[in-house]
């Protein structure tokens, strides 16, 4: 008995102790090992020094993984002495709570409050392009925010149809949207931010000059 008394009252202080640690900005909890601690803003698109394409793209891909699920990747490519441009798409995550610190792809403070109060998600669209001398890393990470018609365990669906021979006009509308259900909130800027940062140390740590 005791011993319950004892978790019940030591619980909620710990809570308390995660929850004003993520706000205050702290970095126990920091699993991105290209991080500095100033962090000052780079520019985006981010110029990178005319490496090799295939470990630009590497990198750059490493790092997205790090935070999304890659769906689609184009290589950069040389069709009739002109280098093509390179791109990234990722599958859209679900973003990180207060309780899930090792998680990496809602930053500190208010971006990972806002995740564990409401259900957000995000994906991200990544360019390189070639520019002769260099490469513009151009990247974009996009934040909606569910959106349910109805509540969630709610018995009732909202389309009632007729059981009778008069003919239902609604059927013909029920085409399925592709973001239906999530509404857009813009860019996360914050995020970009911490990518373009790793990919800028990457780039200048991994890769040599071509």
């Amino acid at each position: 008995m005791r011993q319950s008394i004892y978790n019940l009252q030591v619980f909620p202080l710990i809570l308390c102790v995660m929850i004003m640690g993520s706000l205050s900005g702290c970095r126990v909890f920091s699993t991105t090992p290209y991080s500095t601690a100033t962090e000052t803003q780079v520019p985006n698109p981010l110029t990178v020094p005319p490496y090799d394409r295939t470990l630009v793209m590497d990198e750059i891909s490493d790092e997205l993984d790090d935070y999304f699920k890659i769906y689609k990747e184009e290589q950069i490519r040389i069709v009739d002495n002109v280098m093509t441009e390179g791109w990234i798409d990722t599958h859209p995550r679900i973003g990180a709570t207060l309780f899930e610190p090792w998680r990496k792809d809602s930053t500190r403070g208010f971006e990972r409050l806002h995740a564990t109060l409401q259900t957000v998600r995000r994906f991200a669209k990544v360019r390189v392009i070639p520019t002769g001398n260099s490469y513009l890393v151009d990247v974009k990470v996009y934040k909606e925010l569910e959106d349910k018609q109805f509540p969630q365990y709610s018995t009732f669906n909202g389309r009632q149809f007729r059981h009778d021979n008069s003919l239902d006009i609604d059927l013909y509308d029920m085409e399925i949207v592709q973001n239906e259900g999530w509404i857009p909130l813009g860019r996360d800027f914050s995020l970009e931010q911490r990518i373009l940062r790793n990919i800028q140390a990457r780039v200048s740590q991994n890769c040599a000059p071509q």
